[in-house]
């Protein structure tokens, strides 16, 4: 009795968890010892994650420490669990060059990953013994639709990348994570087969349990499968032990296991959707007879507890998936994860569940192009999420005017902080690439927008879209591409598809395939020789004419504000320079050189007649053309110009105002 009396204690568990939360703050602040370095060649360990591409695989090794392992047209058969013996380049993790962006470094070491392994032989030592590995090996090729990956292994690599980012743009992704919800049902099902065979209820629940750990093993422990797993556990405890324990008490003891298991669950976005908005609904949900308004009731406030989440990590919130989850949530719940568990058994029922999937991803792209509800907020302090989230309590519980209206003014004033930023240029470490960002009194211009011709990875999904939006920028008034070189204009397909641009410039030379294809576009159209354009307190000229070389073509704008004025080159060549530099009277600050600082510009007399105080170099590391040439980086020397790399400092910002620069490349987070 004085056990139950104690555990009953709300108080306690609020303050228990408070104390957990410190503890692995502590924790993830720590030093932790590294075993490999840069000087390691070989690691011996254990594969314990597998990701299969056309001609590249990844790997998880758990060695001395975890690792992570690519390696390209792997011919050799592996499988998780296998011993291996890799040899290749270990190196750190890349941080985050650009400010709001993600941190790669930091997201791996959430994992406990602290290495990175270009792999040049593999040789499997001892093959795969463990039962577990063995299994989700069997369950992973068993299960091929990428769907029955997702629901009942947490695999969504093979869910296509166009639907993906549709499920999270209308705030429906959150149904393709294992959780409490799956864990239900699954167990519901298990209970049913169990009460056919007529095991009695203390068993059957110690039977499912056994049998969910299993599964939680083979998944994997993240954050939400924890949850689902812990939750329906205790749940049942507190039912066969008659201790009659709150929900709410319940949920915190799920997440003090689950942060003292990891704490870098703090670090993750799924921790705080699964464990927040399930305590927001236990808390402020009530019980009703009728299920489409207690799901009405249940999206709208699952709604309002996940916007200072929403905003904290995405920039943005999405008010009509309060009404998509209406038909989402009852879809997937009721109809997909059932008809999931049954074709992964019956498969002839694929056709059936292929059907029900299309109606799912067809739906989600198509209300992908309705942009009204999506409202884009700047990134801000960690203060003002928290003084939201305090305001959404107040604004759920409290039924005072003054308090809703408080709440709205608050968010409102969130919304448009933008206007009142300075004005600044950013040039965007995209890598070996271009990409500059101008903004002035609400309104903003992107030149160039990077592309990676060797990589998969999209420049305007990983860097311009979120740094947009972290920005709280809502769209591109001009998307200006100086010429048709992939580094330069590649990712505008991808842009143009996930982000607002109202007019698009191409340049008046000689096209490339990429912009023919471009130049059918109703928003585009080519620029020309003398044509100011103006943003804010920026005006911007093109000089350049028409020519029949791609790069001499390159279009060539300066940039002119009252404080500073800046040239940017594009790829232009020693002709195009020699001819703009004859017939403009030119004055700039800063020189944005071109093509990368190859030899094949920079001439000696744009240097001499410019003679600017600063030039910037937007150029990728370690990058196979070996820019910028050590010819032009000794003529900046000879003529005592200091010089930018965006490889070396990250992105770097301009301030017209008072003529101020900030670089982003020593970031920590």
């Amino acid at each position: 009795m004085k056990l139950k009396t104690i555990l009953q204690s709300k108080k306690l568990f609020i303050f228990l968890t408070i104390i957990v939360i410190i503890i692995s703050l502590i924790r993830i602040i720590t030093p932790k010892k590294e075993y490999y370095s840069k000087s390691t060649k070989e690691v011996i360990g254990t594969i314990i994650d597998i990701t299969k591409e056309q001609d590249k695989t990844t790997l998880i090794i758990q060695g001395k420490e975890k690792i992570r392992g690519t390696i390209y047209h792997n011919k050799k058969d592996l499988s998780l669990g296998d011993k291996v013996l890799v040899t290749g380049k270990i190196s750190k993790p890349e941080k985050n060059t650009t400010k709001n962006l993600f941190n790669y470094r930091f997201y791996l070491e959430t994992k406990k990953i602290y290495h990175l392994i270009k792999i040049d032989k593999i040789k499997i030592i001892k093959t795969n013994k463990n039962i577990f590995y063995s299994l989700k090996e069997l369950l992973i090729n068993y299960l091929t639709n990428p769907y029955e990956q997702a629901f009942l292994l947490g695999i969504t690599d093979n869910i296509k990348e166009d639907v993906k980012t549709s499920y999270e743009q209308n705030g429906i992704s959150h149904l393709f994570a294992i959780s409490g919800m799956q864990f239900y049902m699954i167990a519901n099902f298990l209970e049913k087969i169990l009460n056919k065979l007529k095991v009695n209820q203390k068993l059957s629940y110690l039977i499912i349990i056994i049998i969910l750990f299993f599964y939680t093993l083979i998944l994997g422990l993240s954050a939400s499968i924890l949850r689902g797993v812990l939750f329906y556990t205790l749940w049942k405890l507190n039912k066969i032990a008659k201790l009659n324990l709150a929900k709410e008490i319940l949920i915190l003891i799920t997440l003090i296991i689950t942060l003292l298991l990891n704490p870098y669950f703090l670090c993750d976005v799924a921790f705080y959707y699964s464990f927040i908005i399930s305590i927001g609904l236990l808390y402020f949900l009530t019980p009703n007879t009728s299920y489409f308004k207690t799901l009405l009731i249940s999206s709208y406030l699952s709604f309002l507890i996940s916007i200072p989440i929403s905003l904290y990590f995405f920039y943005q919130i999405n008010i009509l998936s309060i009404f998509y989850n209406l038909f989402y949530i009852p879809y997937v719940n009721i109809i997909i994860f059932p008809m999931t568990i049954i074709t992964s058994i019956f498969k002839p029922f694929i056709v059936v569940y292929e059907l029900l999937i299309d109606i799912l991803e067809n739906t989600s792209l198509f209300l992908t192009k309705i942009k009204f509800g999506t409202l884009i907020f700047p990134k801000t302090t960690i203060i003002i999420y928290l003084i939201e989230g305090l305001l959404i309590y107040l604004f759920i519980t409290k039924k005072n005017k003054i308090i809703k209206i408080l709440t709205i003014i608050f968010f409102l004033i969130h919304y448009l902080i933008p206007y009142t930023y300075q004005d600044f240029i950013k040039i965007i470490d995209v890598g070996q690439g271009d990409s500059a960002l101008l903004y002035s009194k609400g309104e903003a211009l992107l030149i160039d927008t990077g592309g990676n011709i060797y990589s998969e990875d999209s420049v305007a999904k990983y860097k311009i879209i979120p740094l947009l939006k972290s920005l709280g920028i809502k769209k591109l008034k001009f998307a200006l591409l100086t010429h048709g070189d992939y580094d330069h204009m590649g990712d505008i397909f991808y842009l143009n598809n996930n982000f607002k641009i109202e007019k698009i410039k191409i340049n008046l030379g000689s096209k490339k395939e990429i912009e023919k294809e471009i130049s059918k576009w109703k928003k585009t159209s080519k620029s020309k020789q003398d044509e100011i354009i103006s943003l804010g307190n920026f005006k911007i000229i093109e000089l350049n004419k028409a020519w029949q070389e791609e790069n001499t073509s390159s279009s060539i704008y300066y940039v002119m504000h009252k404080n500073l004025n800046i040239l940017f080159l594009g790829d232009a060549t020693k002709i195009s320079e020699k001819y703009i530099v004859k017939n403009y009277n030119l004055k700039p600050d800063i020189i944005k050189l071109a093509h990368h600082g190859s030899n094949t510009s920079t001439s000696t007399k744009l240097l001499k007649e410019l003679s600017p105080k600063l030039t910037i170099i937007s150029v990728g590391k370690n990058n196979r053309y070996n820019h910028p040439s050590k010819e032009v980086l000794l003529k900046l020397e000879k003529y005592n110009i200091p010089n930018l790399k965006t490889k070396d400092v990250g992105t770097i910002t301009i301030y017209p105002k008072n003529q101020t620069i900030t670089t982003d490349g020593n970031l920590q987070s």
